[in-house]
């Protein structure tokens, strides 16, 4: 059985987080978690402070409805609910194609130091 030392498992562990851009991966996570929730009903749990204290205006709250409502096809309501919502999924698809491709570098340089 091999042993990997501490200074090795380090080393790789930042290896790796030199490859991987957290912000892309939070990115798609949110895209994805806008994908699932059904824009029609009223959502129980949030994170949004404001929906906690009872205030029903958040922009931020209509613009994740926003792009939700457009991915289900719903484009009267998407504009109705924050006109930007369109244009904001655009906008976060762009920077996570350009983390992406950064990643995708990252990871060929990477492979290649380790690698020879």
């Amino acid at each position: 059985m091999i042993r990997i030392s501490y200074k090795m498992k380090t080393e790789r562990i930042k290896s790796i987080l030199k490859i991987v851009e957290l912000e892309a991966v939070l990115w798609f996570a949110g895209l994805v978690y806008l994908l699932t929730i059904n824009p029609y009903q009223v959502q129980q749990f949030s994170f949004c402070p404001f929906h906690n204290l009872g205030i029903t205006f958040c922009p931020g709250c209509g613009l994740g409805r926003s792009i939700s409502f457009f991915y289900h096809g719903d484009f009267f309501y998407s504009l109705q609910t924050h006109p930007l919502g369109i244009i904001a999924f655009i906008l976060i698809s762009v920077r996570i194609i350009k983390l992406s491709h950064k990643m995708y570098h990252n990871y060929h340089k990477t492979k290649e130091v380790i690698y020879g």
